[in-house]
């Protein structure tokens, strides 16, 4: 395996890397750590899976990636012809979905800069003291109180609205269950409660105030600027992710045969990659969850409209990498790894409502200071064993000669 690609693909994942880890660090630079956990918490997908799971995820594909830029670079016709094609198209693909989701007009609260949050108050004015909803609560309050619930409940499903009228189900006249409300009510030991009509107006005006602000440039954080310049970034690394799954799949033999003694380690690293970016679509989930919770169901669009699709890629991708791990060993591993898979995927199918609602106690707006040190403290035992010279002889084949 030549210098040239493994110098290529080193500064290629260094550069994504520092860019998972930028937007995070910015975050807690400009609105403070307690503020910013909160956010970190609530939009756990950003800015806890990339500086975490991500990055061991590029440690993990840095060996396979280093084999495929080899391989099209010296063994396959026009390869390098085809490569830098390839690597244009996902360019261009991961800039055009990052313009998509970045022209949602719906924002986060973080998009606002911390001091139009601290200036922002409750409509009307005083209505905190009335002892009733409010017409929409403070937006740093709305956010901050959905992560007090999070911490004490599995999930926040049951604080869904239904604000459209289904024209084919009738109503019996019984009176509608109140439920708390976080666009409208401050949390308190006994809050006033809000019928599903009056919290999806308090929810419409709670995101209404953060749309009509982030319109006015200088009401906009530095971190969501940020956020969106580097959006594209985070888009093709998962494109790439793709890609490699795709290639590691179709061009399996001419891996086996060009890097027999590598292999063994990229089979190691397939799958603990795989392993770190299964979390990525439920910690989407776990995001949209509290999002309708915070926000409504009935405000779709950017990133919260692509989540299902996403999920099911994921699905599949996992499944390609599988298909090539264990594509390598005899018969009986391969069936029993697929019988696994089959039966993994099928719980997880049943039981995907209670497995998002974990994530959200334990890995979402519900997350705790030692579930973030947690997550951030295996993932760097994970990157420094998947990069360590050490690690690598104690693989099973890694020192194995090339005939």
């Amino acid at each position: 395996m030549s210098l040239g690609a493994r110098a290529f693909v080193f500064i290629v994942y260094v550069l994504l890397g520092a860019s998972f880890v930028a937007v995070p660090a910015l975050l807690i630079w400009e609105f403070g750590p307690e503020q910013a956990l909160t956010f970190v918490t609530f939009d756990s997908h950003l800015f806890l899976f990339f500086p975490t799971l991500g990055l061991v995820a590029l440690a993990a594909f840095y060996l396979p990636s280093c084999a495929f830029v080899d391989m099209y670079w010296r063994y396959i016709p026009l390869g390098p012809i085809r490569f830098l094609a390839g690597l244009v198209v996902l360019g261009g693909a991961a800039w055009y979905i990052a313009q998509g989701l970045a022209s949602n007009p719906h924002r986060s609260v973080w998009d606002l800069k911390p001091a139009t949050l601290a200036a922002d108050a409750s409509e009307p004015a005083g209505c905190e003291a009335s002892g009733q909803p409010c017409d929409r609560i403070k937006l740093i309050d709305g956010v901050t109180n959905l992560r007090t619930v999070s911490r004490n409940r599995l999930g926040v499903h049951e604080f869904y609205r239904s604000c459209r009228a289904e024209p084919l189900i009738g109503s019996d006249g019984s009176a509608e269950i109140k439920r708390f409300c976080f666009a409208s009510t401050p949390l308190t030991d006994s809050p006033p409660l809000s019928t599903d009509a009056a919290c999806c107006q308090a929810q419409q005006r709670y995101q209404s105030a953060i749309d009509t602000l982030y319109l006015d440039p200088v009401e906009q954080s530095v971190t969501g600027r940020v956020h969106k310049l580097l959006l594209p970034g985070k888009v093709f690394f998962l494109f790439i992710l793709l890609a490699i799954s795709v290639l590691l799949t179709v061009r399996h033999a001419g891996v086996k045969a060009h890097y027999p003694n590598q292999i063994a380690r990229i089979e190691i690293g397939v799958l603990v990659g795989a392993a770190a970016m299964i979390f990525f679509p439920l910690m989407s989930q776990a995001y949209v969850q509290s999002a309708d919770a915070l926000f409504g169901v009935q405000q779709k669009g950017g990133f919260r409209a692509i989540v299902p699709l996403m999920s099911f890629l994921f699905g599949a991708w996992a499944m390609l990498l599988l298909l090539f791990s264990f594509r390598q060993h005899d018969h009986d591993l391969e069936l029993a790894a697929k019988l696994a898979g089959v039966a993994a995927s099928t719980i997880a199918v049943l039981k995907y409502d209670i497995l998002v609602s974990i994530i959200v106690r334990y890995l979402g707006s519900g997350a705790d200071e030692l579930s973030v040190l947690l997550v951030f403290g295996l993932a760097l035992l994970a990157v420094v064993v998947l990069l360590s010279p050490l690690a690598r002889r104690g693989i099973p084949g890694s020192n194995k000669q090339t005939p």
